[in-house]
């Protein structure tokens, strides 16, 4: 019974690592896009570009346009990455997780 307890155990952590692995790294792109200088804050496009150049280097490859948002209120762009990663678990079980990160570029 211990054996099996530990063995969900083990296999649940090989099934969230990856997810919270990515989501590690959409947070630190997300934080170099906000200290790039080089990046124009009025620039949705240029924005996009750098955002998915930084996570396309870091292999996240699920997140899409669709799931960033970017908003320009009183001269500050705040960028929101918000996503939802599903996957089957055992047998007819599936566990998901919602992410959501953003950063604030001041300029």
């Amino acid at each position: 019974m211990v054996f099996a307890i530990f063995a969900l155990l083990v296999v649940t952590f090989f099934k969230l690592f990856p997810w919270y692995y990515d989501n590690f790294k959409v947070k630190a792109a997300l934080e170099a896009l906000q200290t790039d200088t080089s990046v124009d804050a009025k620039s949705k496009r240029e924005i996009w570009t750098s955002l998915s150049k930084r996570l396309y280097v870091d292999s996240v490859r699920s997140i899409t346009r669709e799931n960033v948002t970017m908003v320009r209120k009183d001269g500050k762009t705040t960028v929101t990455v918000s996503y939802e990663v599903r996957e089957p678990y055992l047998a007819n079980l599936f566990i998901g997780a919602r992410f959501e990160e953003s950063a604030v570029i001041d300029r």
